[in-house]
């Protein structure tokens, strides 16, 4: 049966409060380090507190996923509106936590309600990506050599590689890579700035003499 219990409201400062404090916990000590007893030393709280907003510590790491995601959702909507969206995907992918990352993917394979918001944030992700990018390249005219998801999945496929060796100290053929992915933007920004086809050339007023 359902529970009735109240739980506090999700626009309370003190939910937001644990919400933080439990990022925090799996950014620096991993997703197991998340405890009532963890989150109510840390804020100076009695342990009640914790299930009073949240029935489970998995919804309390539901919550975060959700807020991290809104947030990058928020960064990612801006940048894909600017003139090399895939250059912007890369730098947030290189910037993101990878220890993170990690920590809610290894949860996600143990907890099926973490498994489904992760697939849920990640697919709606990828689909928004992948259409603002194919918007992007068809309003310059250009018609890449492999589909926008590709592009997509490549680049990011490639910095949270670096990203996973950097953490483990590995760092062999590193700047070759991110060499290469540079060079292959700055193609990509200057096939950009060409006249997208059939667009009439602008006419150039005479000099006045």
């Amino acid at each position: 049966m359902v529970s009735t219990r109240r739980i506090g409201v999700a626009s309370s400062e003190t939910r937001a409060q644990l919400v933080e404090a439990a990022a925090e916990l799996v950014r620096n000590e991993g997703w197991a380090a998340v405890t009532a007893r963890r989150l109510t030393e840390k804020l100076g709280l009695k342990r009640q507190i914790v299930h009073y907003y949240f029935r489970t510590i998995e919804d309390l790491l539901i919550a975060v996923i959700r807020r991290d995601g809104e947030n990058l959702r928020a960064r990612i909507m801006q940048g894909m509106e600017s003139d090399e969206p895939l250059r912007v995907i890369w730098e947030m992918s290189r910037r993101a936590p990878k220890s993170a990352i990690l920590e809610f993917t290894a949860l996600a394979a143990h907890r099926k309600a973490v498994q489904i918001e992760v697939k849920r944030y990640m697919e709606e992700i990828r689909r928004f990506q992948t259409q603002a990018l194919t918007r992007h390249l068809e309003r310059r005219g250009i018609k890449p050599a492999v589909p926008p998801a590709v592009m997509l999945i490549g680049i990011m496929s490639i910095s949270q590689t670096l990203a996973v060796e950097a953490m483990l100290d590995v760092s062999e053929g590193h700047s070759e890579m991110v060499a290469f992915v540079e060079e292959m933007l700055r193609a990509l920004a200057r096939e950009a700035k060409v006249p997208a086809l059939g667009a009439k050339p602008e006419r150039k007023r005479p000099k006045v003499r």
